[in-house]
This record gives structure tokens, sequence and C-alpha cells, in this order.
């Protein structure tokens, strides 16, 4: 008889429930029926916005006033009861299972398997640097390409991986001027934008808040992780905040940020070397975000899960709040194996911009999936900020293609604040480069910064 298998990540739950409540709730009433049954309730807005983590990890029910959401942990019949009475009210829209979600291009090492590849690994670099020029190792900190260990995945596919290339400190890598070859080629070079006075929040695993091209700059973060601070430790978050917000001029290398004045909100909501979390981690931060004003949230993070109501709902509300969800299409694809492989969650809801990934000949990434595509942008040997040392690294994967549209939408409304989040979509998907590739695999084109401070209405699309 054959074995069944074991659940993978993407098929796991953490046992709690994720509610979608009605518009028209009335928090303190709901509330109040939860509690005379014994359930011990928590409201975001109680704390700003943001449940502290240990309040999230031990409460019967957190309730997120500002997406009309909940996170149910306590199963017991009283509490099955009031919330069976709340869905005849038409009170309680839909439940789903909470599950899990992954940095998308986080290692799927334990962390000790980890270290011990990442110091053979610094050690037989040594030694070939020590070979080749006859003398002392070459210098590690400058640029590298982690992309080796740190391949993006959403499903277990392996996506393209540029070798490891180290260079000197205050260098810059091959075939790159001022701008890295992705700000080129999305524009960059003619806009005049920079994001400012737009706040944008980036859903990821921190940053290295000690990177001088971050140090004395104003970062408003949180940490939605129990027990850990905001720093990155897995080095993702420091990657996309720096694609999506990084500096106007380096400290070192090329220009790689597209909105350098945007505002930025770091929301740690993948903990560990591994950058893992759960769904609840993630409405969590978007009910922060939210309550800080932030118009754009960018996701780089997944799983291999279909389409989830619990997200096609948190962007319908986010784009009526004037926000809008960003994410990663994840890299279940092995196009040169003949395998496109499909958009991950929670890319795949028709309310959240999916994006995919192409490389600097403008094809689509070999890792990049088919499916449920809005727009692409560069996603392949992708330079940005890493943590210390070395403080840069170049990337592949369609988190570093995300960070891209996140800035753009940025600068979209910098040019245009006062635009509704669904009239800003319309313009982002209307200025793409058109591709010669089907719409499954670049929806509407390559993503363009806009080359004007103003920019002309157009009609909205509906979502």
């Amino acid at each position: 008889m054959k074995k069944s298998q074991p659940p993978s990540d993407e098929q796991r739950t953490t046992g709690r429930k994720l509610v979608v409540l009605s518009p028209t709730v009335n928090i303190p009433v709901m509330t109040s029926a939860l509690e005379a049954v014994g359930m011990d309730v928590v409201v975001a807005s109680q704390y700003g916005g943001a449940v502290p983590p240990e309040k999230m990890a031990t409460a019967d029910a957190i309730v997120f006033d500002r997406l009309q959401m909940m996170v149910v942990a306590d199963t017991s019949p009283a509490a099955l009861a009031v919330m069976d009475e709340l869905k005849k009210r038409g009170i309680i829209l839909s439940v789903e299972d909470e599950g899990y979600v992954h940095a998308l291009g986080a290692p799927a090492l334990h962390p000790s398997q980890r270290e011990y590849l990442d110091g053979y690994r610094a050690g037989v670099n040594g030694l070939v640097d020590h070979l080749i020029t006859g003398g002392a190792p070459a210098a590690t900190q400058g640029y590298t390409s982690e992309g080796s260990a740190r391949g993006e995945r959403a499903s277990g596919a392996p996506e393209e991986r540029p070798g490891r290339e180290l260079h000197e400190p205050g260098t810059r890598p091959q075939d790159q001027g001022d701008m890295t070859w992705g700000l080129v080629a999305i524009g960059m070079e003619k806009s005049p934008l920079t994001g400012r006075g737009i706040r944008v929040a980036l859903l990821d695993t921190g940053l290295d808040s000690n990177h001088p091209d971050f140090r004395g700059r104003k970062v408003v973060s949180q940490s939605f992780v129990p027990g850990e601070e905001i720093q990155d430790v897995a080095g993702h978050g420091t990657y996309t905040a720096g694609i999506a917000c990084g500096p106007l001029s380096a400290a070192q290398g090329p220009r790689y940020g597209v909105a350098p004045e945007a505002d930025l909100f770091i929301c740690k909501v993948l903990g560990g070397r591994e950058g893992s979390g759960q769904d609840g981690w993630i409405m969590n931060g978007i009910n922060w975000a939210l309550s800080n004003g932030c118009r754009v949230i960018s996701m780089s993070i997944g799983s291999d899960a279909p389409p989830r109501n619990i997200y096609r709902m948190l962007g319908e509300r986010a784009l009526n709040q004037g926000a809008i969800l960003v994410a990663a299409a994840g890299s279940s694809g092995q196009r040169s194996r003949g395998h496109i492989g499909r958009t991950g969650s929670p890319a795949n809801v028709e309310t959240i911009v999916a994006v995919g990934a192409v490389d600097k000949s403008l094809r689509v990434a070999d890792f990049s999936p088919g499916g449920k595509i809005d727009i692409v942008a560069p996603g392949v040997d992708v330079h940005s900020s890493w943590p210390r040392p070395p403080g840069y690294a170049a990337l592949s994967g369609t988190s570093a293609a995300a960070a891209y549209v996140a800035g753009v939408i940025a600068l979209l409304m910098q040019a245009d604040p006062h635009a509704s989040a669904r009239e800003i979509w319309q313009r982002l998907q209307a200025s793409a480069r058109k591709l010669d590739a089907p719409a499954t695999d670049v929806g509407a084109g390559l993503v363009q910064a806009p080359v004007s401070a103003t920019t002309e209405p157009q009609a909205p699309i509906s979502k």
C-alpha cells in the first residue's frame, strides 16, 4: 500500500480560522457577544492598528477593525455556537483555515544546514580566490550574488540562479553605469519623480537598520513576529525594500531604488533565517499599514495555495481605502523544461496586482509562472541592498519584480495624489511597455516609470 505524503507547508494549517466580517459589522457589539462566552478578544485599534505578537499568539480572537476581519483560535462549543449565530445574521461572510506563507527568495534549509553550507561556500570561495590571485583571498565585502543559496521558491521549484560574483568595495557590478539595468529597463532615467509624500509598506523579513543606505533615513517599522525585533536576519526584506525605496545615491555602486523619497514603512511579518510566517501576521501588517495611511503595500511573499477569499477581500478592502496590494507571482515555472507553473497565493486573486519577472533581454524569466499575471518587471540578476556584510547582492526572482512595481505605483501616486487606487492601477497597466508574449505570461507588459510629474486622468477599471 502506498504511503500518504506528509502535507507541504502550503497545505499545513495553524488550527486558527480567518474570518471575513460584513462591512456593516458593529465591532463593539460583536466583541461583547464573543466575550460573553468567555473568549479573550483583542481589537487592533486598541494598539494603534498593530496587535502585539504576544497578544496575537495567546488571544482567542483578534479583530482587525480596519479590515473588518478577524482571526479566531477558540474552537470551543460555546465559541462555535456564537460564530454560527453570527453567520446566520450575515455578520460573518466567510471562514477559512489559516495557513503559512514564505519569503519568495528565502532558503528552504534548516538553520544548522544553512550555517554549514554558508561556511563551506565561504571557505571554497576563499581558496579559489587565493589560487587565482596567488595571494590573500579577495575581499568579501562589496557586491555579491547570493542567488545560488537564496533562490526564489513558491512550491519547491528552482529558479534561474546566477553564479557568485565578488566585487571590491566601491566598484560597480559589470554592465552597470549610474543605474542598475532594472531601473534603466523601466525608464527611471527619464522620470523626475521620487515618490515623495507617498507611504509605502514592505511586508517582508524586516530591514537591516544599520545599512549605510538606510542609516539616518526616517523609517517607521513594526515587527509582527513573536520574539523578533525588526532587524532583518534573512536578508530578503532589506533586498526588496532597497528596490522599491532605495536611495537616490547609494553608499557604493549604482542607484538601485525606484522611489527614494517615499515614506518607508517596514512590516516584519516573516521570521527566522528561512523567512516564514502565518496569514494572521500578514493581516496584522496590512491592518497596521492602512491605519498609518500607506497607499502601497508590497508583498514579496507567498505559497502554492489556490486563490483564497481572504486575500481577495484584503485586496478589495485595501482598494476601497485608497491602497494597492502588490504581490510576487512566485517561482513555480521551469520554462526551459516545458513547465510554465502557475501564479501563487496571494498574487492569484483579482484584487491584488500580480507581478511576473523578465530578464535583461526582456524575455520571461525561466522561473516566472503563467496564469494570473497583471504586469512584469525586471527579475533576473537584480542588484539591491543586503544586510552587511556584504551590503549588496544581485538576486533573481519575482520578489524583485514586485518591489519594482510597488516603487512605480508610488511614483504614479505622487504624480496625481488625488487619484483613486483603482485609477492608479489602470494607469499602471495602460503605461506598460508591450512585450511579444501572451498576457498570461506578461500581463499588460513591462512596468514603466511615469516621465511627467502630472498624469492624464483615465477611467478606472473595476475590481
